[in-house]
């Protein structure tokens, strides 16, 4: 596997930055012009919707780099990059990313393999929204953290970013399916769980089918 940080050249120049978490790392109204290779720490990316929520569509773990994409192809505005923990960035300038590039066929084998990588898991992500009613999405999330045993502390925050609603749009999902899944301050709990585990063992099988197809 391609360790990022050990392949950095000796001759590269760059810029440490510490971020607190909640900081934003990219801001999507500045015109970004570096490489950013997340060194340490988690961050997501965000879309803004149309009513100002900010909608979680990627995350990344150190080591791993973004940015590169609106450098490549002239895209001035990037989305949005939050840090989730505190992490550390080295930012790399253009010119220096480029000349990188040029002259490190692994660096640019693994930029390949990880824009390629994060178009597949864009692409899944789009199909299960585009497949899934809000409701099956919102069920399903609750089910795939019952099974990872993380659902007592998952906030609503979270299932709003990954079923991509905004809070007002998971609140009335939360009352109109009390019946599956209930929620109080203690956070969510499975009220039936043969009766979502059936519903959503579909699901899956469902879009396993159509992954495949």
């Amino acid at each position: 596997m391609y360790d990022l940080l050990s392949h950095l050249p000796k001759t590269l120049s760059f810029i440490t930055r510490n971020f607190k978490k909640s900081e934003t790392i990219l801001d999507p109204y500045q015109t970004s012009g570096c490489l950013y290779i997340l060194v340490s720490g988690k961050a997501a990316v965000y879309n803004l919707g149309i009513d100002g929520e900010e909608l979680n569509i990627y995350e990344y773990c150190g080591a791993d780099c973004f940015g590169e994409i609106e450098l490549l192809c002239g895209r001035r505005y990037p989305l949005m990059v939050r840090a989730t923990t505190d992490c550390t960035v080295y930012l790399v300038a253009k010119r220096d990313f480029l000349q990188w590039l040029k002259e490190d066929p692994d660096f640019s084998f693994f930029l390949l393999k990880r824009m390629s990588e994060k178009l597949l898991d864009n692409s899944d992500r789009m199909t299960r929204l585009s497949l899934l009613t809000m409701r099956e999405r919102y069920l399903l999330s609750i089910y795939n953290h019952h099974n990872a045993c993380d659902l007592d502390s998952l906030s609503k925050a979270r299932i709003a970013e990954e079923i991509c609603a905004p809070i007002r749009s998971l609140n009335r999902l939360v009352a109109e399916n009390r019946e599956l899944v209930s929620y109080d301050a203690s956070g969510f709990q499975i009220v039936n769980e043969e009766q979502i585990h059936d519903v959503c063992e579909g699901l899956q099988d469902m879009l396993l089918l159509h992954k495949r197809s």
